[in-house]
């Protein structure tokens, strides 16, 4: 009979922690990315001050790299798993800086492009797209820890 009554108790904690660990919310944001590349050596970056909207890595040529960051904030709201993916031509030319981590506060993610020898002048694309990740136990702790506004 005493075995029956620890199975509730600890069935219970199973089905918290199972619950505290599911996604509340997900919000992606996508970042076009593109590169134009020249076959005579030239190199153009490109600088705004304006939001972040795009990964413009300028002109580059064959063998160049380029390191643009992408600026990562959630303000007020709670803490959440961040993963990011790189799509289209520009893929398997592109290194992250870091990848899949806990955002608690402003962060920032180089992201490195490096044209491979012998590619051909041209405009390359992709996308970068952020993935953000919020569980009921990140939500409740935010509001525990009276991170609100």
């Amino acid at each position: 009979m005493k075995r029956y009554c620890l199975l509730i108790p600890v069935g219970i904690i199973i089905l918290l922690i199972f619950a505290w660990n599911i996604p509340v919310s997900t919000t992606l944001e996508v970042l076009p990315a593109f590169v134009n590349v020249s076959d005579d050596g030239t190199i153009g970056v490109h600088m705004t001050k304006e939001e972040q909207q795009e990964l413009n890595f300028g002109i580059l040529f064959p063998g160049a790299a380029m390191i643009k960051t992408i600026n990562l904030s959630r303000g007020n709201s709670p803490p959440a798993q961040v993963h990011i993916e790189v799509e289209g031509e520009i893929t398997p030319w592109t290194e992250l800086g870091r990848n899949d981590f806990m955002l608690t506060g402003p962060a920032q993610v180089n992201v490195t492009l490096t044209i491979p020898e012998g590619t051909e002048q041209g405009r390359y694309s992709g996308s970068a797209t952020v993935c953000y990740t919020t569980s009921y136990g990140d939500s409740f702790m935010h509001l525990f820890s009276g991170s609100r506004t």
